[in-house]
């Protein structure tokens, strides 16, 4: 990993998903990244890089996620979290800002990350866009099921998005549950890594499942490998969240980890 002259520092921040093409830097693109770089070269005056967690997709959403930048010496974190907040757009928040070692690295260093999938079972006036409205019956039971099943695989190879990945398609899950929450039925996924679509791949063909559309003998064979087509649809971006990411020190003091 390739050192730097400067002080190396990690932010921990939101972001709301829906005016933005994901969070990594395209051409043309409004980002997260692009903001917050943006931001950050205008109050350090200086072409300042931000380097994330991981990327997230058009649309979705983060609640606790971590980046990393280089800044200078003398920089009061309290004082630049405060101007970056009143310069960001209101769907960006950044929470707090921390100096770390030089061999911190948002993304290389991250053992673990989790996602959060939102199932509205109820209509609500209020969330409409952090969560995937589906009142159709299902069978809730058939999604405990399938969740505990995915510890019993390492290859996720049906649930990446086509021509996406050009490396290995395994992972490894650390968690996996579906919450009951009445109204809402909520999805919590932890693993060392995710492929690119991976967990709205996944809660879209549970779905199928829970809905008697695909049987459990046709689920068992996707994670057994498999092509992405073989798969159900994606369930909707405005429903997934990126809930945190685990260090082996953390810079926040864990407060960067999911709450599960």
């Amino acid at each position: 990993m390739q050192k730097s002259e400067n002080p190396r520092y990690a932010m921990r921040l939101a972001y709301h998903g829906a005016p933005y093409s994901g969070w990594q830097i395209q051409p043309g693109q409004k980002t997260v990244q692009g903001e917050l770089e943006v931001a950050l070269s205008s109050l350090l005056r200086c072409e300042t890089q931000v380097v994330g967690a991981g990327r997230t997709d058009t649309g979705v959403h983060a609640a606790n996620y971590v980046a990393h930048f280089e800044g200078s010496e003398s920089l009061d974190v309290a004082d630049l979290t405060y101007r970056l907040n009143r310069f960001l757009p209101p769907r960006i928040a950044v929470h707090e800002i921390q100096p770390v070692s030089e061999d911190f690295h948002a993304r290389f260093s991250a053992t673990s990350r989790a996602y959060r999938y939102v199932l509205r079972r109820g209509k609500n006036a209020f969330d409409t866009d952090v969560a995937w409205y589906y009142q159709r019956p299902m069978d809730l039971e058939k999604l405990h099921r399938a969740a505990a099943s995915l510890f019993t695989t390492t290859e996720f190879s049906a649930f990446a998005r086509t021509g996406s990945h050009t490396g290995t398609t395994l992972c490894t899950i650390e968690h996996a549950r579906w919450v009951d929450q009445g109204d809402a039925w909520v999805v919590e996924v932890r693993a060392n890594r995710f492929l690119r679509n991976m967990v709205r791949s996944l809660v879209g063909t549970m779905v199928e499942h829970a809905l008697g559309k695909r049987s459990w003998e046709a689920w068992e064979d996707l994670l057994q490998g498999g092509e992405r087509p073989e798969a159900g649809d994606s369930a909707p971006a405005h429903g997934l969240t990126f809930a945190g990411v685990t260090y082996p020190i953390s810079p926040f003091h864990e407060r960067e980890q999911a709450p599960f």
